[in-house]
């Protein structure tokens, strides 16, 4: 993860956005083009393209996943009922991270409609001090580009087996904090935002 994800102009441009149907009528002509293109973006029906549902990336849960076996799960995030809860919740009982130890984060979303380009987790963590936040660091983690297609995608990350985030240990670290995380694509166009309280603790 970075530390910031504005750490300054790249001078990146965002490729202009072409819709799914532009996509799939070009080269119609070329067969192997149309194949690898089924099969890079999948069957692209009704079911990625809801007429009740305009959002592009549907975020259906979070999951903190402990190397020593124990996991914290967020369901149903597609609702902003479940992301109020859990800001309530953890506001109430903050999620517990023992100093020093050992997590991934996995995330089970949907793309429909069109292809997201560049979508990434932004997570802002502030402390909690004298009952004030203070800003503490900014996290951001690349999930990648995905076509619109039924089935969830599924983004586990450290990404490598043996890679895991390690959560700060001693004195100093030990305390409260609050984070704000955001999934955004390269559009700048924000898809989830949701908030949420945590304790790193003594182990």
């Amino acid at each position: 993860m970075s530390d910031d994800e504005s750490a300054g102009d790249t001078g990146y441009q965002v490729a202009a956005k072409i819709d799914m149907k532009t996509i799939q009528e070009m080269d119609a002509e070329d067969e192997s083009l149309q194949k690898y293109k089924a099969a890079l973006l999948g069957n692209v029906g009704d079911a990625c393209s809801p007429a009740d549902d305009p959002r592009l990336v549907v975020i259906q849960s979070l999951h903190v996943i402990f190397k020593d076996g124990d996991t914290i799960s967020y369901e149903n995030l597609h609702t902003a009922e479940a992301v109020q809860a859990m800001k309530e919740s953890t506001a109430a009982t903050p999620m517990r991270f023992p100093e020093g130890s050992l997590y991934k984060i996995k995330v089970v979303f949907k793309v429909q409609h069109e292809i997201v380009a560049g979508l990434k987790y932004v997570n802002k963590v502030s402390r909690i001090v004298g009952g004030k936040k203070v800003k503490a660091l900014t996290q951001t983690e690349m999930l990648g580009s995905y076509g619109p297609q039924e089935a969830a995608h599924e983004v586990v990350f450290p990404r490598l087996s043996d890679q895991w985030e390690q959560a700060p240990s001693g004195m100093i670290a030990r305390g409260s904090y609050v984070a704000l995380s955001r999934f955004v694509d390269d559009d700048k166009q924000t898809h989830l935002e949701f908030e949420y309280s945590f304790n790193i603790t003594k182990k």
